[in-house]
């Protein structure tokens, strides 16, 4: 069903007064307001006129609460009777299938947010970087991260479904899973890309003016650019009809923390010189962190942007001396400079040139002979040198080997040498 089609579920009136409203959780939102934004003016106006004018309180009726009001200050009796679907657990997993420590809750959101940050942080372990005099604390699973991806759970779930929200926090991930599918043409593979849109719209307003997240549309790519800086893995999304998780993994192991130290301290680097790295730099670049090359297909896919857009990326990249193109403009792809290359060298999980990459090499020589016309049918080690990113020692151990498997036939010596398809030349 489209978008179109959902009433704001969050802005309904309900048949409740200021009864219902629990002052204390009226006293939370305003000691987050302040410590966001000490000289909002909300914060000079009476609870109730406060809460009308966030529309937490509708004015028709005598100020009744709307569901965005009740479940953000609401008595916790009153979140029972009118939204049983609300609620949310809480599991420190010790396996896939057991866990130590079991917290339920019912409480309005905000308490809620509080109380689930706290039994996270308290099983959060930090990795210390060292640069110079200067050290970073690099956490498990950074706060701001958790918060962002918690608040979307509740303010995107489905209070229509009796399930509650899942945090299950393991050793190496944590998993947040909220009742209700993507919203509005949202899915995994379009979540940073795709315009913000929510089945809650007003709830998601009043959280937006307290500041507790992000502006409209900037919560996710958030999310993705503080672990993409802290050298770890983006965050994961899975979704069904009646479900969304995403999932936060912190990279450790038995073994140790796990962070990407040298990433993690290029991108600091690069900030502290004032070069500071956007979003779609570190999804580029943790891209290449495990593959060889981008071309611009691929750059679509994981910018989650038009071609145009990622043309402009890669190209920015290449003018700033992050990336380099190889080969010819139909079949162009871009790989890491190699100043960026020889920093990040720990962190790549290939080298620029193995044996087993052989094959991969040979095979791209001979498509470019095929695409080339017959009369330009060869290549030099100089050309082999540009299409790969190779070592003149390593072109020519490249070409020697298909002259030895008879692909490619060497004519002339020294600087005029060329190497020819085999297949092409006459038997003579």
């Amino acid at each position: 069903m489209e978008a179109g089609a959902f009433a704001d579920f969050s802005s309904r009136t309900l048949d409740l007064g200021t009864e219902a409203v629990d002052r204390l959780e009226v006293e939370r939102l305003r000691r987050i307001l302040g410590a966001k934004e000490p000289g909002s003016s909300l914060l000079g106006f009476s609870d109730d006129e406060l809460l009308l004018r966030l529309g937490a309180l509708a004015p028709a009726d005598g100020n009744r609460l709307t569901v965005a009001g009740l479940l953000l200050v609401g008595t916790e009796a009153a979140l029972r009777r009118e939204l049983p679907g609300h609620e949310a657990v809480y599991l420190q997993m010790k396996s896939d299938t057991e866990y130590d420590r079991r917290v339920d809750s019912r409480r309005p959101l905000l308490a809620l947010l509080e109380q689930f940050s706290s039994a996270l942080e308290a099983h959060n372990r930090i990795f210390t970087l060292k640069m110079g005099l200067f050290h970073f604390e690099i956490p498990d699973f950074p706060e701001e991260v958790c918060r962002e991806a918690l608040v979307n759970a509740f303010t995107h779930r489905d209070y229509s479904l009796p399930a509650p929200v899942y945090l299950r926090h393991f050793p190496d991930r944590v998993e947040i899973a909220s009742p209700g599918g993507f919203f509005g043409g949202v899915n995994p593979d379009n979540v940073l890309g795709h315009e913000p849109i929510t089945r809650n719209r007003l709830l998601a307003e009043i959280l937006q003016r307290v500041r507790l997240v992000e502006r409209a549309g900037m919560g996710v790519k958030r999310m993705f650019h503080v672990m993409l800086s802290y050298g770890k893995e983006p965050p994961g999304y899975e979704a069904g009809a009646d479900y969304v998780r995403v999932i936060l993994r912190s990279g450790r192991t038995e073994a140790g923390p796990g962070v990407d130290d040298s990433f993690a301290r290029f991108v600091a680097g690069e900030q502290k010189e004032g070069r500071e790295l956007t979003l779609h730099d570190l999804l580029v670049l943790s891209w290449l962190k495990r593959n060889r090359e981008i071309d611009l297909g691929e750059a679509v896919r994981i910018l989650q942007r038009g071609e145009y857009e990622a043309r402009e990326v890669i190209n920015s990249m290449s003018v700033r001396g992050l990336l380099e193109p190889f080969g010819q403009k139909k079949g162009r792809v871009y790989r890491l400079s190699k100043k960026v290359y020889s920093r990040l060298r720990k962190s790549v999980s290939y080298r620029v040139f193995q044996r087993a990459e052989a094959k991969f090499a040979e095979a791209t020589i001979l498509e470019y002979l095929d695409e080339m016309p017959e009369d330009k049918r060869f290549v030099t080690n100089e050309i082999v040198r540009t299409l790969l990113r190779l070592s003149p020692h390593q072109s020519g151990y490249l070409l020697a080997r298909l002259v030895r498997r008879g692909e490619l036939v060497l004519r002339g010596r020294g600087r005029s040498a060329r190497y020819y398809r085999a297949a092409s030349l006459p038997a003579s």
